[in-house]
């Protein structure tokens, strides 16, 4: 055990299944990826599809992950 507490059950559930490296969300591609949640399946798949919904307001550069986009923000 790591220590880790959480309130909802559902999120020790998921942290559980990091350290088990398992994942029920398994990439339709067959590139041999699963993911313990459903969202870092969907955003995952990104890679394969080429998708880049993330654009940046001025400059026009485009992000797979919103975090990317806003970690390319703090330096405008």
């Amino acid at each position: 055990e790591c220590g880790k507490r959480f309130r909802l059950k559902i999120n020790l559930i998921i942290h559980q299944r990091t350290h088990a490296k398992e994942g029920p969300y398994e990439c339709p591609v067959d590139c041999g990826k699963s993911f313990v949640c459903h969202s870092w399946l969907v955003r995952h798949q990104t890679s394969h599809t080429g998708e880049r919904p993330y654009k940046c307001s001025k400059c026009d550069k485009t992000y797979r992950r919103k975090d990317y986009l806003l970690n390319h923000q703090r330096r405008h």
